[in-house]
């Protein structure tokens, strides 16, 4: 082995592709140290996602259990279910979160996006990443669900711990943190609940518990866990892209120039800038199965580590300039961020509309933008991005 994964590495944080390159080049099925196995190529990944009778997502059929269901990482949702589970809750959301609820949302989320854009338009410079990143999809997700608005300060602080539960590794304190802000926030959604009951809306709560699908629906726990699951995966994960985006453009001067001037580049921008960057850097699953893939055995019950990262700049897949930013790209809507298959992001519709709308949107807005300084990273491994953007506006 002449290549090792150390995502610790301060190079990896700032710039983690030269050495996922080195890992896709050398070591393309990569045996960790620590017993994972981690995958870097494109076709192997895209494979894998796909493949639902060789690969599990659900962490108990791990031959050392990861999780069990007294840990606060144990959190019974779509996200870690595997068929027939997994189908039963995906048709039952599926009755709720439609396409057509998410569009009609458009509108509303353009309004918030210009109310941001308002508010921070006179200041000069300022942190994209706390002025319009985080607040942007929070809001959103906050309103599409129909949750109380004196409350969000509140919920926010509770996912900002919760989010914390895709990180590959944990302190102990943060381990404690993600179930203590679990366990309120059940108790807290056990009232929003009974009050949507009482009082229907045209929200996804309210759907939520309206869907049905074979006769039932989503029991009592299956319902807050997954609000839960909805809060945090639409919102921290989006931030981080419009955040990662807006830092890619102006890094890249004449791509940021090509999506100013053509507002029909908004759509394309957004899948480019999606392959750029993956908002969620890293999937895992868990060998159903001996496997072998490229003459590496691969035992039954070992976890496996997808870098959807690196899968989203192999050139294999996307040619020689996979690394370079190009909006224009032909099929970059093929890149792997919202994963593939049974698995693919519940949430895909409502972040491409966020980052359709907010790249072009603000880069006109604010033609004189520019970076006002270094970003600051977050520190996370899957969530890895820019925990600051400093900006000027002019």
């Amino acid at each position: 082995m002449t290549v090792m994964y150390n995502p610790f590495d301060p190079d990896y944080v700032k710039n983690p592709y030269p050495q996922l390159k080195a890992l896709r080049e050398e070591e393309p099925v990569y045996r960790s140290p620590i017993g994972f196995w981690m995958l870097t190529r494109y076709d192997d990944i895209n494979t894998a996602l796909r493949d639902t009778e060789r690969y599990s997502v659900d962490h108990r059929n791990a031959s050392v259990m990861v999780v069990e269901e007294q840990d606060p990482n144990y959190i019974p949702v779509i996200l870690f279910r595997d068929p027939p589970d997994h189908t039963r809750l995906r048709k039952l959301l599926a009755k709720a979160f439609t396409p057509p609820f998410v569009e009609r949302f458009r509108p509303r989320m353009l309004a918030l996006l210009d109310e941001l854009m308002d508010e921070v338009a006179d200041k000069g410079e300022f942190d994209f990443v706390k002025e319009v990143a985080e607040p942007l999809p929070y809001l959103a997700i906050s309103e599409i669900l129909g949750m109380p608005v004196e409350d969000r300060q509140t919920v926010l602080g509770w996912t900002s711990d919760i989010v914390n539960v895709t990180e590959p590794v944990q302190t102990p304190e943060v381990t404690q943190a993600i179930a203590d802000s679990r366990n309120a926030m059940r108790d807290f959604l056990v009232d929003v609940v009974a009050h949507k009951k009482r009082r229907p809306a045209d929200d996804l709560i309210s759907g939520m518990i309206a869907a049905e699908a074979d006769g039932a629906g989503l029991a009592p726990d299956e319902l807050i866990d997954h609000i839960i699951l909805l809060h945090v995966s639409a919102h921290e994960p989006t931030a981080n892209h419009l955040a990662h985006g807006l830092l890619a453009l102006l890094r890249h001067p004449d791509q940021l120039a090509d999506l100013r001037a053509d507002p029909g580049l908004d759509g394309a921008a957004e899948e480019e800038l999606l392959r750029y960057e993956a908002p969620l850097q890293l999937t895992g699953r868990i060998a159903l199965e001996d496997l072998e893939i490229d003459g590496h055995k691969v035992d039954k019950g070992t976890p496996v580590v997808m870098s959807l990262a690196a899968a989203n700049h192999d050139p294999a897949h996307w040619g020689p300039d996979a690394d370079e930013l190009v909006l224009r790209r032909h099929r970059a809507s093929e890149h792997l961020s919202f994963a593939r298959g049974i698995h693919t992001c519940f949430g895909a519709a409502l972040a491409r509309m966020q980052g359709q709308e907010a790249f072009g949107r603000f880069v006109r807005r604010f033609p004189d933008v520019a970076l006002a300084g270094e970003p600051e990273w977050n520190g996370r491994l899957n969530g890895r991005g820019p925990s600051s953007v400093p900006i000027s506006v002019g």
